[in-house]
């Protein structure tokens, strides 16, 4: 079914057809315009011939018969073919009619004919003949000054022959065109139309494929353009719903792993208490603080995890606020919390157009996640600096800091650092991918750096104006 469709209704058949139907259109109109311009001054021409026999014709009269010998001695065009007639009427005799040699044979009443156009007639087994008559009067003579009617018939035939030559040539000509333009055509189109092809076939096997990687990519043709650049912006797509699907695929794991860890400790402290509860009351409440414990880990992660969720459908609103002044509180609300010491810049203007609320949650996961890896009697630092169109927030700790092959996945999902896997550092994994997220729902950016000596620097970039 799909290959009937691809050879029938494909854009390389659908052009093969307009184009063959424009060539027939125009061979037709230039085929009919040709044969008309022919055809009009071949007749055009023999007309000319006869006007110029017909003024030979009244010069050779002699009295009121005409002079054979003579009119065929002064005309310059081959006579064999042409037959006068010469009708003279006088009021006191009757009409006297002279005749060419052979024309009365040739006006014989057997034979029929038809007029098709003005002073153009066909006459059965004699051919096609130009028609020509001119009336005058005598202008010597016994009978001066009578009624004389001239008329010639001129033939056609040699006119005829060549028009049917060059019918039959312009007709050679237009089929010999019109099958190399349709053989040309057809291969420009295919040529132009197989990008689309392979375009084509290679997403039909992508989607008919049983073991599917999710690094497939779509081939991409150097011409024409607009195929080329199609095919780019596939690839752009389809990388982005790989990626897509890679991420919920590690989403799954990777939550079913964290998932998995605190459930397995809680079934196996209730495992324990229903076989030594009885007899060993005191392993009770160390379990249920166990279980207390995780539960409250799984309760957080869980969350976490809706809170991501949430984020990929909405939109904040977003307003002007100054970062100073939120920054002054988050410092004054957690400065009695950690045992860091937390320490700000001074900058005056630092309005920023941004969600607030969610650049409080920003600031929070980063100090966090900062009071989390840090030393209990180092330095949080806060430095908040203008860059061109954006004002830069930097948190910079002084913890273990984050390796080079780390740094670019510390925002994905539930990713911590080798280092970092330690039962000793509470955490999920989801705080720094909160935290990304929502800086770019605020339009912003997020990296992270080496704080020299020791420890990270995050840097946070808000647009002072509206995007």
């Amino acid at each position: 079914m799909w290959k009937k469709q691809n050879k029938t209704t494909t854009s390389a058949a659908q052009i093969t057809k307009a184009y063959a139907g424009i060539l027939i259109l125009i061979t037709l109109l230039m085929s009919s315009s040709i044969i008309t311009v022919v055809g009009y001054r071949l007749v055009a021409n023999k007309h000319a011939e006869a006007q110029s026999l017909m003024r030979v014709l009244k010069d050779s009269m002699v009295g009121d018969d005409p002079d054979w010998v003579r009119w065929r001695r002064e005309s310059t065009l081959d006579t064999s073919n042409t037959f006068v007639r010469v009708a003279t009427n006088s009021t006191d005799q009757a009409a006297k009619i002279s005749y060419s040699p052979r024309t009365k044979a040739f006006l014989n009443e057997k034979f029929r004919s038809w007029s098709l156009i003005k002073d153009v007639q066909y006459r059965s087994e004699q051919g096609f003949y130009y028609h020509i008559v001119a009336h005058g009067r005598l202008s010597q003579g016994a009978n001066k000054g009578s009624a004389v009617k001239y008329e010639i018939w001129l033939s056609l035939n040699n006119v005829v022959r060549l028009f049917k030559i060059i019918l039959e040539t312009i007709g050679l000509i237009v089929i010999f065109s019109f099958l190399i333009g349709l053989w040309f055509i057809a291969r420009l189109a295919r040529r132009l139309n197989q990008p689309l092809v392979d375009l084509t076939t290679a997403t039909h096997k992508i989607n008919n494929a049983e073991n599917i990687t999710h690094h497939e990519s779509l081939p991409i043709s150097s011409d024409p353009q607009e195929v080329h650049d199609l095919s780019i912006e596939f690839n752009r797509l389809l990388r982005s719903l790989n990626n897509q699907v890679l991420r919920e695929h590690q989403f799954v794991a990777d939550a079913s792993h964290e998932l998995r860890t605190p459930l397995a400790g809680v079934r196996g402290h209730i495992n324990l208490i229903r076989r030594h509860g009885q007899e060993h009351r005191d392993i009770v409440p160390t379990s249920l603080d166990y279980i207390d414990a995780e539960s409250l880990r799984m309760q957080r992660l869980i969350e976490s995890l809706l809170r991501l969720s949430r984020m990929d459908h909405v939109d904040l609103a977003l307003t002007y606020f100054n970062l100073s002044d939120l920054l002054d509180k988050i410092i004054t609300r957690y400065q009695q919390q950690i045992p860091q010491q937390l320490v700000r810049d001074q900058l005056s203007d630092t309005r920023v157009y941004a969600n607030q609320d969610s650049v409080e949650q920003i600031i929070t996961a980063l100090l966090d996640n900062a009071h989390k890896y840090s030393p209990a009697e180092s330095t949080i630092t806060f430095e908040v600096a203008n860059a061109g169109d954006c004002i830069q927030l930097k948190v910079l700790d002084q913890g273990i800091g984050i390796s080079d092959q780390d740094k670019p996945h510390v925002f994905d999902r539930f990713y911590r650092a080798d280092q970092s896997r330690s039962q000793k550092i509470i955490g999920s994994g989801l705080g720094l991918a909160i935290a990304a997220r929502l800086v770019d729902l605020n339009h912003g950016q997020i990296t992270v750096q080496d704080n020299v000596p020791r420890g990270s620097c995050f840097i946070v970039s808000l647009n002072k104006t509206k995007p």
